[in-house]
């Protein structure tokens, strides 16, 4: 008999093969040798590569052997060796070297039978007394297994569970159906430390599947692969080698998280491997044979901050693979602060006011990236990230955790990072759940990263893997809102309707002073100027702090705390000239803004429009609270020295009203030849001076105005306010024109000054104007009718068409006679028409009187023209009653200023 030598048994190839190893030396792999068990056979497994399927009870003979010997320390003898090398022998499990020969345990038992050169050596005259010996006993056993039809003598074994190499279906729809469970496996390969071959015991069959261990990657080892060079990674052999000994063919639980990236058609599975001594992934990254992934980081249950915590510790030790390793190896620590959000600047950034600091402060969540604007299938997420946003957190308190500070780079301007909370949610792992952000990807040793990292890993998996959002593979377009407020005339089509209908649920997306904002009615899809109604705010600075007053910024910032992005309700009380919508704003059911401002002395009073508003109590009682409390622009109010201004000024204003009542026996008389050639309004418009000089002046201005246009330039970008060269769209002509208002998309809202028109034009129809063409008066002049007003808003509604209709028919086309009954300052002037046609101006045949005889408009009792003519204004307010009595026009169902 051979020398007895003891070994570990590596693994069991078949039901009589085996892998042996011996003693390590050094941090090397121990040698290895293959051991066949002389005098046995047993069914043998089959090779998926070479088409070869397994034979019936091979892996019941192969499981029998591997779990009594995968992995323990073994006896054995070499028997015999075939030519070409290779051995075979006897292998004892303890021992007594009869009873404790796994070769007679596996023919006892049905799992091997006697070779037929075992009974032909039994026969020969030079057989080894030894060798028979053994024969002998095999055979008695085998004997044993015939008698009790054990095994493979069995005439009629249960039906085999078969082993799956590969899958019958797709290995997503594998995943879906076992998914989250601990399922029964042995570890067959372990190609290197972290990805493993494991068969799977299930019910109904024993799956195969390659693994790779979730939330880590070890050193890469990579041999004798056909057609693919060798890569062995520094530590990678020794890591495989203690995953081997530990893990090799013993018993598992695996419980399959996700599919490998790009590999879901050949079933690379990412999961975790759960042994009686422990979870291996955590071993290998505190022992330094793996680093933490974070793509796979994502697939673990509960994330992966155990893991990232040892190997912070690994880091530490600098061993293994962390040997040399320069980095962070702990956490910096982060400094935590309770704050308000008050504005959302984009999906991906915020600005919290910070009441410590007394200051706003502007964040980027940390290791989030929003839905990019320059992709068309993820441009419409981006505004709805910012929504979710401002719904989720805008106006509440929450806890901002700064993780690192990201420094300038190239075109991008230096930016906290941090991890902000709202109520226990987090800000970055809502929208990375709700598929409206991505997670950033960073180098194992850059620790810049959120300190909620692997949540968003985890919120990422799970919004993939329900097509939230932009991982939907639906593309989702921006949705353009309509603007009420690009000029005038378009503003005047909404205010009757948003009158009527109380109080209005709208969003608040821009402040550009304390009174003046930008809102969104979202039912309408709609935005809108508005500005508050019966107070003056301070003129808020510009971006470079010029041009502001006192108290301007604090007035903005008040606004933009409380108001901004917030969900509000507005009462709408009228228009401005450029389209602005005038009102109250409701931050809340009895919290106005305006009055707000008022109490805090950040505005003041608009006497006027303050009348006009039937919140005119509040808003004076405001400003009286702040008057007494001396705050803001009220901090060296003085009520005596106020109370003699007021004194003082009601004296001047009775000295005007008896001035203006002597002025009101002085009738003007002014006239003018003109056409109307614009109509604003039923009791506006514009009108042109028609002398013939001033025809011919205007004509030579066009014809020298066509052909001297200047050149653009190429930052070109006109202001409001700025006179510009204009090609208008009907015959396109070169006239002057009046920037009225910057639109988005370098569009213009313009009004031509010569005529009294305005339109929208892109910046490719503009050019500068020349001087000599700038100094020349406007040929239109705005003028209203005198002594006429309309009676209540919803007139503009109900009769503008018969209005306009009538007006169009008295003057369009017509050269009139004008007389200049008034001219108010800063306001257009107030005329009566005449027809020269009908013979002497009288007022009952003139435009105005036309007008109100026809019942469409009312005598204004307050207008300037008025005050100076008396005996006009009764002979107006008759052609309104004979209207009235008549039934006329407006008139037709009664009384159309009586209240309802």
């Amino acid at each position: 008999m051979n020398q007895l030598q003891g070994a570990t048994v590596k693994l069991a190839l078949s039901g009589d093969s085996i892998v042996l190893r011996g003693a390590q030396k050094g941090n090397n792999p121990p040698p290895e040798r293959t051991l066949g068990l002389a005098y046995i056979q047993a069914p043998h497994l089959g090779n998926a590569k070479k088409n070869v399927p397994d034979e019936a009870f091979s892996l019941e003979s192969r499981e029998f052997l591997r779990r009594r010997i995968a992995g323990k320390v073994v006896k054995f003898v070499v028997r015999y060796k075939t030519p070409s090398g290779r051995e075979y022998g006897s292998v004892y499990i303890g021992p007594n070297l009869i009873e404790d020969d796994m070769s007679i345990k596996l023919v006892h038992e049905g799992r091997a039978k006697v070779t037929d050169q075992a009974r032909n050596k039994l026969n020969r005259s030079d057989v080894n007394p030894d060798e028979a010996d053994l024969i002998d006993r095999l055979l008695d056993a085998e004997q044993a297994a015939r008698d009790s039809k054990r095994g493979i003598w069995d005439p009629s074994p249960q039906p085999s569970r078969p082993r799956l190499t590969i899958f019958d279906d797709d290995a997503s729809k594998f995943l879906a159906k076992h998914k989250g469970r601990e399922l029964r496996a042995t570890v067959e390969q372990v190609r290197d430390a972290s990805t493993m071959r494991v068969m799977l015991h299930l019910p109904n069959a024993h799956q195969m599947i390659t693994l790779m261990l979730a939330g880590i990657k070890a050193p890469m080892v990579r041999t004798n692969v056909p057609g693919q060079a060798d890569i062995v990674e520094p530590f990678g052999e020794e890591a495989r080698f203690n995953v081997e000994i530990r893990m090799l063919q013993q018993d598992v639980k695996v419980r399959l998280e996700g599919m490998s990236q790009g590999n879901a058609a050949n079933g690379t599975f990412v999961g975790t491997v759960i042994h009686s001594a422990g979870n291996i992934a955590e071993w290998l990254v505190s022992s330094s044979f793996a680093k933490v992934a974070d793509w796979s980081a994502a697939y673990l249950e509960g994330g992966a901050a155990h893991l990232r915590q040892l190997e912070r510790a690994a880091k530490a030790n600098r061993m293994r693979i962390w040997k040399g390793f320069t980095g962070q190896t702990s956490q910096s620590p982060s400094k935590t602060f309770e704050a308000t959000v008050i504005r959302i600047v984009s999906g991906d950034t915020v600005v919290v006011y910070d009441e410590a600091r007394d200051t706003d402060r502007e964040f980027q969540l940390s290791s989030i990236r929003q839905p990019r604007m320059s992709d068309p299938d993820q441009a419409g997420y981006t505004e709805k990230a910012r929504e979710s946003l401002r719904r989720l957190c805008i106006g509440k308190p929450v806890t901002v955790t700064i993780d690192f500070h990201k420094p300038a780079h190239e075109n991008f301007r230096a930016r906290d990072c941090a991890t902000i909370k709202c109520k226990g949610t987090d800000l970055g792992v809502h929208l990375v759940k709700s598929g409206l952000a991505g997670v950033l990807r960073y180098r194992a040793d850059d620790g810049d990263r959120s300190s909620n990292y692997d949540e968003l890993l985890v919120a990422e998996a799970h919004a993939q893997e329900n097509k939230q959002g932009i991982h939907s593979g639906k593309p989702k377009a921006v949705t353009k809102a309509s603007d009420a407020s690009e000029n005038a005339t378009r503003a005047r089509s909404f205010i009757s309707h948003w009158q009527r209908s109380g109080r209005i649920p709208c969003v608040v997306e821009h402040a550009s002073a304390g009174a003046r904002l930008r809102l969104y009615i979202p039912k309408e899809n709609v935005k809108l100027t508005f500005v508050l109604g019966g107070v003056r705010c301070p003129r808020a600075p510009r971006k470079d702090g010029a041009d502001g007053e006192p108290l301007g910024a604090d007035a903005l910032a008040y606004t933009t705390r409380h108001a901004m992005q917030r969900n509000v309700e507005v009462e709408f009380e009228g228009i401005d000239k450029s389209g602005g919508f005038i009102g109250s704003l409701w931050l809340s059911k009895d919290i106005n803004l305006a009055e707000g401002l008022l109490e805090q002395g950040l505005a003041s009073v608009h006497g006027m429009s303050a009348d006009q508003s039937q919140h005119a109590n509040l808003l004076y009682a405001a400003e009286r609270n702040a008057k007494s409390a001396k705050r803001g622009m009220w901090a060296e109010f003085n009520a005596d020295e106020e109370a003699r201004k007021a004194d003082e000024k009601a004296k001047q204003e009775q000295e005007r009203l008896a001035s203006t009542k002597a002025d009101q026996l002085k009738p003007r008389i002014e006239f003018l030849d003109v056409m109307v050639s614009e109509l604003v309004s039923p009791m506006s418009m514009f009108i042109q001076i028609a002398k013939q000089s001033k025809v011919a002046e205007l004509e030579t201005m066009m014809a020298d105005l066509a052909v001297s246009q200047m050149p653009k330039p190429a930052d070109f970008a006109p202001k409001a306010g700025q006179l510009v060269s204009a090609c208008y769209t009907v015959g396109d002509e070169w006239h002057r024109a009046k920037i009225l208002k910057v639109l988005p998309g370098s569009e213009y809202l313009v009004s031509y000054i010569d005529f009294g028109n305005s339109e929208t034009l892109a910046i490719d129809r503009l050019r500068p104007l020349s001087s000599k063409f700038a100094s020349t008066e406007a040929h239109a002049q705005e003028a209203q009718l005198a002594f006429l007003n309309l009676p209540n808003d919803d007139f503009v509604s109900d009769y503008a068409t018969e209005t306009y209709a009538q007006l169009r028919q008295l003057v369009e086309g017509r050269q009139l006679v004008a007389n200049v009954e008034a001219r108010p300052s800063n306001a257009p002037i107030q005329i009566t028409l005449y027809d020269p046609a009908l013979g002497r101006p009288v007022l009952e045949k003139s435009v105005n009187g036309e007008i109100a005889f026809a019942g469409y408009a009312v005598a204004d009792k307050r207008a300037l023209s008025s005050l100076h003519n008396s005996s006009a204004l009764s002979q107006i307010e008759s052609l309104v009653d004979e209207a009235r009595n008549a039934h006329r026009g407006m008139w037709e169902y009664g009384d159309a200023t009586a209240d309802e």
